[in-house]
């Protein structure tokens, strides 16, 4: 058997996939870092990193959320672009840990646990079609989910702006119902012109859930991911 001709099929296909990829997203992708919880879950950190093709820098951010307030702590968000160039086989995780090293004291201030990362329930994986309705069951809690997110985008291109929410319904192990509308309704974001429910995690404590949501940016060279959550106090 002449395996030449599946081995170029595979390899074509391999390439027009790796096409298919840049077309979808000419911008930047940036990765998502979780860095995880206070020891009583009060607050949760994460951040992403990346390269920004148009302004030939590495950018890294940081952000600490209050989760049962479901807002950022007290100059809990940090941001920083370190000029240079992406070489073949570089990882923009560089800028990322140059940036937590510059704000070692913002973690032992929020009390973050680096190994407190909480229990994923849910996580959308690459390749799998985004969806705006979830059901599942976490199994540890006996607990079934049933999650909408609510999207609200206006305009196009550059002047593009949207809101979103999520209804979260919750059913325990004795039968009995939590719903929670998490999010802001009217909060317009200039710029992103979708959300996707990227993961969604329970904290240490077990009380609480965090939404991680894609959001994808409009750019001339085409779209940009960034990340940003969204939490809530289950029972």
């Amino acid at each position: 058997m002449n395996i030449r001709p599946i081995l170029r099929s595979v390899v074509a296909g391999i390439l027009l996939c790796a096409l298919g990829l840049v077309s979808a997203f000419a911008g930047d992708v940036a990765t998502f870092v979780n860095l995880g919880f206070s020891s009583k879950s009060e607050y949760f950190m994460f951040g992403f990193h990346g390269w920004d093709a148009n302004t030939k820098s590495f950018f890294a951010e940081i952000y600490t959320v209050q989760v049962k307030e479901n807002r950022f702590a007290p100059n809990g968000v940090v941001k920083k672009e370190y000029p240079g160039q992406l070489g073949p086989g570089q990882d923009t995780a560089g800028a990322f840990y140059t940036l937590l090293e510059e704000n070692g004291p913002l973690t032992k201030k929020f009390g973050i646990n680096h190994l407190k990362q909480g229990r994923p329930i849910y996580i959308l994986m690459n390749g799998e079609p985004p969806k705006d309705r979830l059901e599942f069951r976490d199994f540890v809690s006996s607990s079934a989910y049933k999650v909408k997110m609510v999207k609200d985008i206006k305009g196009k291109d550059e002047k593009v702006q949207s809101a979103f929410y999520l209804d979260v319904s919750l059913t325990l192990k004795d039968g009995k119902t939590r719903t929670h509308t998490i999010g802001l309704k009217d909060h317009y974001r200039a710029g992103i012109q979708d959300y996707r429910i990227r993961q969604i995690l329970v904290s240490p404590d077990e009380q609480h859930v965090v939404f991680v949501i894609e959001t994808i940016h409009y750019g001339k060279q085409g779209p940009s991911i960034r990340y940003m959550v969204e939490t809530a106090k289950l029972f």
